[in-house]
């Protein structure tokens, strides 16, 4: 599973009525790149991408 699958899947259950706005390729496994995608679509959506990516680091 690529790191854009769990962030998808994370966004989905933690916030189902924005994981729309926050959906990246699944195919990306990059943090970086996942940042840099949401990021440019806004700063409030960079902020919750760069939250759920460390809920997922956390749960190595």
């Amino acid at each position: 599973m690529t790191l854009a699958e769990r962030y998808n899947a994370e966004a989905r259950r933690l916030m189902p009525h924005m994981a729309e706005d926050l959906a990246v390729d699944a195919a990306i496994n990059n943090a970086g790149h996942i940042d840099e995608i949401v990021f440019r679509r806004s700063e409030f959506l960079g902020g919750m991408a760069a939250v759920l990516l460390a809920l997922i680091e956390q749960q190595k």
